[in-house]
């Protein structure tokens, strides 16, 4: 681990460094809210919001219980509700956003608790809710990666009441292999298709959705990792992060095993997955990326490299394809999550 590591936002604007905003405790995910202009942060239980001043810096405002330690949340489309995965927990909770910005008492939870392997027990001790996705059509269904329990979690969630329905044997659950560990997944853009990025055995599981039903039905798996490399199933070892370009022809992941990014081309007929590159991350332990859009100089794919403290910039060409452009040394601070410019 670094020797230095500081707690806080680094703020840019238009890709150049604005300055620091320190805080009291360390950001597990970061969001900008839909709609009322504010950014939202997990942190020390909590999850807390944040105006934007005119120099970029930010100031809390509010905060609430968010039930556990999120390692990642994410908004309802019109803003009301933050649906929190809560790692250490193994709990999934519901917080309701307020018309001034500010974060209410949780309104529901979901406490996993499943009968495991002892013999996995190095990172599948207990359940551990990674990540949480409403499903972007209608916004009708949470699914939740749990690491822990090798499971995707499908919950019907109540957009009105900010509850979630579902009992813990629901056939709507998907059920992984048991030393898979998923952690991440994205949703095609306009096919009905999900990706789920397990972390423990480097596979990407590509599944058909059914958003009527909220059903999962696995339809490939597809190794990140070059051929005869054993994932490692180590804290801040796997696969760690996974995204479907704005125009659902290719797949990019993280692997954290061997420091790279991968890439593979969608069959726009049937969401299988080619494999057609891969690149060194340019520094150690990518945790976290986004695909930036409206950079002038044409896509990018900015990489935050959590251990080597930088963001690595690729340039992403008409075909997918990556090139690294340009390395940003954050002195000090370890990109545990970025954020999509907005």
């Amino acid at each position: 681990p670094p020797a230095v590591e500081k707690k806080g936002v680094m703020v840019y604007r238009a890709g150049e460094r604005v300055g620091f905003s320190e805080m009291k405790h360390h950001v597990g995910w970061m969001e900008k809210h839909p709609s009322n202009g504010c950014v939202y942060a997990a942190g020390s239980g909590k999850l807390r919001a944040y105006k934007v001043a005119a120099d970029g810096m930010l100031e809390e405002f509010s905060s609430a219980d968010a039930l556990g330690n999120p390692a990642h949340f994410c908004f309802s489309a019109d803003g009301a509700w933050a649906l929190c995965a809560n790692y250490s927990a193994s709990v999934l909770s519901v917080l309701p956003i307020a018309a001034d910005g500010s974060v209410g008492a949780a309104t529901d939870s979901k406490h996993h608790v499943v009968r495991l392997n002892p013999q996995l027990a190095d990172r599948q001790e207990a359940c551990h809710p990674h990540q949480v996705r409403l499903d972007p059509g209608s916004g009708a269904w949470a699914l939740v990666c749990d690491l822990g329990a090798s499971r995707v979690w499908v919950y019907a969630f109540d957009v009105v009441r900010g509850s979630l329905a579902g009992a813990a044997n629901s056939e709507r659950h998907l059920l992984l292999p048991e030393a898979s560990g998923p952690r991440h997944l994205d949703f095609h853009p306009t096919e009905p298709w999900v990706y789920v990025l397990c972390e423990l055995d480097g596979n990407i599981v590509g599944c058909r959705w059914d958003a009527e039903q909220g059903r999962l039905t696995p339809f490939g798996s597809y190794y990140t990792l070059p051929d005869g490399v054993s994932p490692c199933r180590a804290h801040h070892s796997g696969g760690s992060h996974v995204l479907v370009s704005a125009d659902g022809r290719c797949l990019y992941a993280t692997t954290r095993t061997d420091g790279a990014v991968v890439a593979f081309d969608i069959d726009t007929a049937t969401g299988e997955l080619a494999f057609k590159q891969r690149v060194p991350c340019g520094g150690v332990c990518p945790r976290s990326f986004v695909l930036d859009y409206a950079s002038p100089g044409g896509p990018l794919l900015l990489v935050g490299n959590q251990d080597s403290q930088n963001v690595a910039s690729f340039s992403v060409a008409t075909d997918g394809s990556l090139s690294l452009r340009s390395i940003e040394e954050l002195d000090g601070v370890c990109p545990n999550v970025l954020t999509a410019p907005a």
